[in-house]
């Protein structure tokens, strides 16, 4: 019996609608609990939370050790060559590398958690050296979230099994189950702690505690799923029938050796922002102290803000913190929300790629690129536009604290264009995995850092752009390794896209899409509406702009349709409605 008919596959925008709605519904909640979290902790509560989780991103990413990619990638490999018996035991050497990085990871954590938030007098050789560190209020944060990284092990070792077999439902189920816990645990307790303390330190790690309980409840139903369904992911059939696995040590050398330069890339970009996290504040307070009257007199409202909440705020000591807070807390997350959803695309393109790869069918690699890279400047562009157009109104529909957002608004419109960079570079990154060539996106991100680091430290100390400095620092970094991913892919993989289907067309209807949205604005809140409402307005009457300009322009193709579930059917409407052309 073929392999077709008694296994699931999912193909490429399949798995990636179930992955895209699956992030947005746990993007929505994530929102209802981000957005009036961000309201009660301020720009200094956000402070703590964000150091704090600026912390845990890179010790996550040691913890994961690019291993679900690595899994996902050997699992379809495994699948197409029909050997399920090496599938199963993927998974468990998967299991066993994950217990020691996530061990290790936690340990690594509450380590720094001590070092970079307290104060030490070392004595080196009769020399003595008093270290004070940063942001010390974020200690109990760190240590809240810390515990996670045991539950994400377990849970990403799973996601990338079911992920290399093409079936990206136990995925999103998973990361709703997620935002869910984080949003019930993580709020309450904030709430709760910040109305019987007042402490904004200690509200801040209630919320880093719903994250860890999230991960708990993601990871129970995995579990629970694989148990349950095992031999429907792959039958008992062929199973049985399938060459026997690999020896053990193998596999997990396997893994390593794919996981490794990944790893690497991901410790790369994420040490880049731990670094942030200390050099951005340190520099800001080096601002701080160099003009203090120009700091006064800039941020007036954020510090009069601030001051009403608490009432021992010390510019020199705090405002670098709750300016950090405000990008963030406040602008980041915004732009954030654009990359993680078209990672998701990434993850649907590995296996699907990766199978292809194997066949050596030139034809389904380059149909597979083609539609991925098509799809994900479909999504990108527009939010990226809409983003840069609307940044303050955006803002203002979202949060209340009026100081911050005024601060965030600039950074977020710089952010705008980082946004289609990040988001059309995520699935490049997940692409050249698929096809074997790991070791490039390290280099390319090697270089990126480098760029962001020295463009944050040399601007982020003049007083005069400050903040500001972070985001033209991350545009330029993500625009530099976006480029040479996209070049390299082209490379490697042999491939020349029809350049005016998969970039020029999604272009120009983006483009178009952020002008009406920012005349819209411009002329509703000049002489109409609040900016709330204008910003609302906006954003529908830029949607609908854009979807006549996919429309217009035939951006979708054929293709692309047929590959969704029923796709002749809805490709026939599609094409009554003028909306695809046809084939």
């Amino acid at each position: 019996m073929s392999s077709k008919s008694e296994t699931k596959q999912q193909s490429f925008l399949h798995g990636s609608i179930i992955l895209i709605v699956a992030t947005v519904l746990a993007k929505i909640i994530g929102a209802v609990y981000r957005i009036p979290l961000t309201n009660i902790l301020g720009s200094s509560g956000m402070g703590y939370y964000s150091t704090a989780y600026d912390l845990y991103v890179p010790m996550y990413s040691i913890a994961m050790a690019g291993l679900p990619i690595a899994i996902s990638r050997i699992v379809a490999e495994y699948s197409a060559k029909s050997r399920y018996k090496d599938v199963t035991k993927t998974l468990r050497a998967a299991q066993l590398i994950f217990l020691v990085t996530g061990g290790t990871g936690f340990v690594l954590m509450v380590l720094l958690a001590f070092l970079l938030t307290g104060a030490f007098s070392l004595n080196i050789f009769g020399l003595t050296l008093n270290l004070q560190t940063f942001n010390s209020g974020a200690l109990s944060g760190i240590l809240a979230i810390a515990p996670s990284l045991a539950f994400c092990c377990i849970m990403s070792a799973y996601r990338g099994y079911f992920e290399g077999l093409g079936n990206m439902t136990p995925t999103g189920i998973s990361e709703i189950l997620e935002a869910l816990g984080k949003l019930v645990f993580g709020f309450t307790l904030a709430s709760i702690i910040l109305k019987t303390t007042n402490n904004y330190s200690l509200a801040a790690a209630g919320a880093l505690v719903g994250i860890t309980l999230g991960e708990a409840l993601s990871t129970l139903f995995l579990l629970i799923r694989y148990r349950l369904y095992k031999w429907k992911d792959i039958s008992k059939t062929l199973y049985l029938s399938s060459p026997e696995p690999i020896g053990f040590k193998s596999q997990i050398k396997g893994i390593i050796i794919i996981a490794i330069p990944i790893v690497l890339g991901s410790l790369v970009n994420n040490i880049t922002s731990l670094i942030d996290v200390v050099m951005v504040q340190k520099q800001l307070s080096n601002a701080v102290s160099k003009a203090p009257e120009y700091f006064a007199a800039t941020f007036t409202n954020l510090i009069n803000y601030e001051k009403s909440a608490n009432s021992a705020f010390d510019m020199a000591k705090d405002l670098p913190n709750s300016l950090y807070g405000c990008h963030r807390g406040f602008a980041f997350s915004i732009y954030n929300l654009i990359p993680v959803l078209t990672s998701t695309l990434g993850v649907s393109a590995i296996p699907v790629l990766a199978k292809a790869w194997i066949r050596k069918d030139p034809a389904e690699i380059k149909s597979n690129i083609e539609t991925i890279i098509r799809t994900v400047a479909i999504i990108a562009l527009p939010c990226g536009a809409g983003i840069f157009a609307l940044s303050y109104g955006i803002l203002s529909l979202l949060y209340s604290n009026e100081a911050a957002i005024a601060i965030a608004a600039p950074n977020l419109r710089i952010l705008g264009v980082c946004a289609v960079f990040a988001g059309i570079n995520a699935p490049l990154v997940n692409m050249l995995q698929a096809i074997g060539k790991e070791k490039i996106p390290l280099k390319n991100i090697a270089v990126g850092a480098v760029v962001k680091i020295v463009i944050n430290y040399c601007l982020v100390g003049i007083p005069s752009v400050n903040i500001v400095g972070v985001p033209i620092g991350t545009t330029l970094c993500y625009g530099y390794i976006c480029i040479a991913n996209f070049v390299s892919i082209i490379k490697y993989s042999g491939v020349k896209p029809n350049y005016r289907s998969v970039l020029i067309k999604p272009v120009v209807a983006g483009v178009i899409c952020g002008i009406s949205a920012y005349i819209c604005y411009f002329v509703l809140n000049s002489y109409f509406f609040s900016v709330s409402l204008s910003t609302v307005i906006s954003i529908a009457f830029a949607a609908i702009i854009y979807l006549i300009m996919i429309s217009l322009l035939k951006v979708i193709e054929p293709s692309d349709i047929l590959s969704l579930p029923m796709g002749d059917k809805v490709l026939l409407v599609a094409q009554k409605l003028k909306i695809v052309r046809k084939s």
